[in-house]
């Protein structure tokens, strides 16, 4: 009788996913062709406070979790910097300059009022489609920032 339970059990846990390879069924990304990004920032007026650089790498992952994280403080704000050994795939940036160095974009009825900047310079609220980048070898993009 117990190894019968223990059948019917560890097949639910199968057919339930509970085994998955793939917990939150990210996206796994191909590592066997890796580019390099280079992002060239265009409208930083002054250099003050804190920027911070956000990769994603998936749709879900879009403003919650990155794939890639930067900090720059004012003394060292790049003109351009560089993402060496991506894998292939799709990827969006966001960046925000934090005047005030609280560690959050300040927000004015969800607009932000600190300058921030989006991979394909969206005018438009911002998804994971609308800004990515399809990287299948190295590549060079501009992000003007919006003060």
């Amino acid at each position: 009788m117990m190894y019968q339970t223990f059948k019917l059990l560890l097949a639910c846990y199968l057919a339930l996913g509970f085994f998955n390879p793939n917990p939150n069924n990210k996206k796994q990304l191909d590592t066997t062709n890796t580019y390099s990004l280079t992002v060239e920032l265009e409208g930083i007026l002054v250099k003050k406070g804190t920027l911070y650089v956000a990769m994603y790498a998936t749709e879900d992952s879009f403003f919650k979790e990155p794939f890639q994280r930067r900090k720059f403080s004012s003394t060292e704000f790049p003109e351009k910097f560089t993402y060496d050994n991506l894998p292939e795939g799709e990827y969006a940036i966001t960046i925000y300059q934090d005047l005030n160095n609280n560690s959050k974009l300040d927000k004015f009825f969800s607009i932000p009022v600190e300058p921030y900047g989006i991979s394909n310079n969206v005018r438009t609220f911002p998804s994971f489609y609308n800004s990515k980048i399809e990287l299948k070898q190295n590549k060079s993009i501009k992000i003007k920032i919006k003060n």
